[in-house]
């Protein structure tokens, strides 16, 4: 059985208050230790803060800790053309007055492939909150990761630096894309000979998420180092 971990970021978001960006897209995190396929227990008597609304956690990771399930699909699904397909993903919520998602982006990811990515925002946007309180609309992050199937071989991990000089040398392909401010994160497989396999990304704000498709567009037409004989995994910064 896959295990697959969850957990809650909980944050007040005092720089929309001032019309300051979010952070950029983050790294992944350190793996959550094995739970046998239970989600980690959210302390209780938190809560998750907006600008003007809240929603108390507990009640966010009971609705969400529904809709995992058909997370996992998403990933077996995805396993058909990547079977070595896993890793983390955290959405960036944002719900309006009436419980239902104004809008929800990757805020970061290591899943790699952006058919899945989109299988999960899909899920994701349809999920019906609790209504904020206090009187606006609530943001806040919250994710889970999925690990790699049992009996089936990771890709081999590079660090960012081993694909540097590929993203120089490709760098100019990305400017019809017109990226401005935006800050992402690139998940890559990268197949033997160097051809990209499959590619995800996540991003620091709603408006950089609407161009993920344009960016890894351009980034599957790159050559990558070779890895060998086997599958390779990165994740860089852009």
């Amino acid at each position: 059985m896959r295990k697959l971990h969850t957990w809650l970021v909980l944050s007040a978001l005092a720089f929309a208050a001032c019309g300051a960006e979010p952070a950029p897209a983050e790294p992944p995190p350190a793996a959550a230790p094995s739970s046998g396929g239970e989600a980690e227990p959210v302390k209780g008597g938190m809560q998750v803060e907006g600008i003007m609304g809240t929603i108390p956690s507990r009640r966010i990771e009971d609705t969400m800790q529904a809709k995992l399930p058909a997370f996992q699909r998403c990933f077996f699904e995805g396993a058909g053309e990547v079977e070595f397909i896993a890793g983390y993903v955290k959405f960036y919520f944002r719900v309006g007055l009436d419980g239902r998602v104004e809008w929800v982006h990757p805020r970061g990811s290591s899943v790699g492939h952006r058919g899945t990515e989109l299988c999960l925002l899909n899920i994701a946007k349809q999920t019906h909150f609790p209504k904020p309180q206090g009187g606006g609309a609530a943001e806040f992050v919250w994710g889970f990761e999925l690990e790699t199937p049992d009996g089936v071989r990771a890709p081999v991990a590079w660090d960012e630096a081993r694909v540097a000089a590929t993203l120089t040398k490709h760098r100019a392909s990305l400017d019809a894309c017109e990226l401005g401010d935006g800050h992402y994160v690139i998940t890559t497989y990268v197949a033997p000979g160097g051809s990209v396999l499959a590619a995800g990304a996540a991003a620091d704000s709603q408006p950089a998420a609407e161009k993920i498709d344009c960016v890894l567009g351009a980034i599957k037409g790159w050559s990558m180092p070779d890895p060998g004989s086997y599958a390779a995994k990165v994740s860089f910064h852009l």
